[in-house]
């Protein structure tokens, strides 16, 4: 009501307040100009499993883990860091579950299933551990996930919350999805046998009157959020589409 009325209120603002771009050398983040690996995002709320966040659900989390971290911050104020890998090297994959077309296909991200992609998460993850502990952001209470956590509470009680291996525990606990799926339908050069559509956009195949005009389609993805990309490929789409019965 607040926005409707007067274009104030939680709804006049992105929930993403800033992003970060890092690259990744040996393990560690870096700052240059090379293509980022890592993007890292501040939301302007914590995050809460209080009255089903979508988000925490979707983690699959162990019950204490999820009421442990994200219960308890259901009337709380603040903001959350998070870090996505945005090259991952890990192939997922998308088959049928079976030959009825109603039925919901049977996908695997591969979440992490390279030491690099481990790397680079545990790269994002130290990135937000020195900056939860600068003097600028310790004044407004910024803790890294586990400060706050008496040790019984921890995902591993008995390994140093300031190692590696605890940030494996930490990426094999917290880990999920964001809403920006691609890259499943490649588009290719005529005759490239692991491209699905051809630089038309076209099925390939012998399937005739079929294009694939979204993110599926990209060979490779994009370093950041994949909405306007979305749009471009859409408004590219739509021109050849219209070239090709004009």
């Amino acid at each position: 009501m607040n926005f409707k009325l007067c274009g104030k209120g939680v709804l006049s603002t992105d929930p993403i307040q800033m992003m970060s771009f890092l690259d990744v050398k040996n393990g560690n983040y870096v700052m240059n100009d090379q293509m980022p690996k890592v993007q890292l995002s501040a939301l302007g709320l914590i995050l809460s499993s209080h009255k089903g966040d979508r988000y925490v659900s979707s983690l699959n989390l162990q019950p204490d883990v999820e009421h442990n971290y994200y219960f308890s911050n259901s009337h709380r104020a603040g903001s959350t860091l998070s870090a996505t890998i945005l090259h991952p090297e890990g192939t997922g994959s998308i088959t049928l579950a079976s030959s009825d077309p109603f039925d919901r296909p049977i996908i695997d991200p591969k979440l992490l299933s390279t030491p690099k992609d481990r790397e680079s998460a545990k790269a994002g993850l130290r990135y937000m551990r020195d900056l939860a502990n600068t003097q600028v952001l310790k004044q407004y209470g910024a803790y890294f996930v586990d400060e706050r956590h008496s040790t019984r509470e921890r995902i591993s009680p008995d390994v140093d919350p300031t190692s590696d291996e605890y940030l494996d525990e930490m990426i094999n606990n917290f880990t999920g999805v964001l809403y920006h799926p691609a890259g499943s339908c490649k588009m290719g050069a005529l005759g490239d046998t692991t491209a699905v559509v051809d630089p038309q956009l076209r099925v390939q195949g012998g399937i005739q009157g079929l294009r694939v005009v979204d993110n599926s389609i990209m060979p490779h993805l994009t370093s950041g959020n994949t909405n306007a990309p979305a749009i471009m490929i859409g408004e590219k789409g739509s021109h050849m589409i219209i070239q090709a019965y004009t």
